[in-house]
């Protein structure tokens, strides 16, 4: 199984989001999960890549070249590619299940790329968790709940999205898919 996960590579950012994502990552290389990420040795995408490591999983980074510099050197893999379009690219081809912890303008990128992506292509067979820690995604959710309620996009599309609000559920729900798997 490998499992995407998108979020910061911020570095000053509140202890618990950097507690949360050490959990994910553990609960991810407890299943014997590959992890595929960003690839940097910063913030969140450092946290949860040691986590995985820690727990047993493999880790595959996926760097833009203008990026080498920051890349996390204990990766399993490293995968340099020449953009961040190659890499949402490649990671959306290599990975099945995607989560989405919390992060800045590229972490919403990342998640509203997959989402079309994989709406798109009609791919029933993968799904994004989101961490909605401490509310931050409330407002992109509620956009599209405003799509749907406007009648610009169909209710069924959000299923492949499930939402939790604590590191826990978050670790259920990867457990759930997995087992489905």
């Amino acid at each position: 199984m490998k499992i995407a996960v998108y979020c910061s590579s911020r570095e000053k950012i509140d202890a618990q989001y950097k507690e949360w994502a050490k959990m994910v990552g553990e609960c991810i290389g407890t299943h014997g999960a590959t992890l595929i990420y960003g690839g940097v040795d910063r913030g969140l995408m450092s946290i949860v890549s040691q986590g995985v490591r820690d727990a047993g999983g493999r880790t595959v980074g996926i760097v833009p070249r203008l990026r080498q510099e920051v890349r996390n050197v204990l990766d399993d893999e490293m995968i340099a590619v020449d953009d961040l379009n190659e890499r949402k690219a490649l990671m959306l081809s290599m990975s099945d299940l995607f989560i989405v912890l919390p992060g800045g303008y590229g972490t919403l990128d990342e998640f509203i790329s997959t989402y079309t992506s994989l709406t798109f292509a009609q791919d029933d067979t993968k799904q994004i968790i989101v961490l909605n820690q401490n509310h931050i995604y409330d407002a992109t959710m509620e956009q599209f709940q405003k799509m749907i309620d406007e009648g610009m996009m169909e209710i069924e599309l959000l299923q492949r999205v499930k939402v939790a609000t604590t590191a826990q559920e978050c670790c259920s729900l990867i457990t759930q898919f997995i087992s489905k798997d």
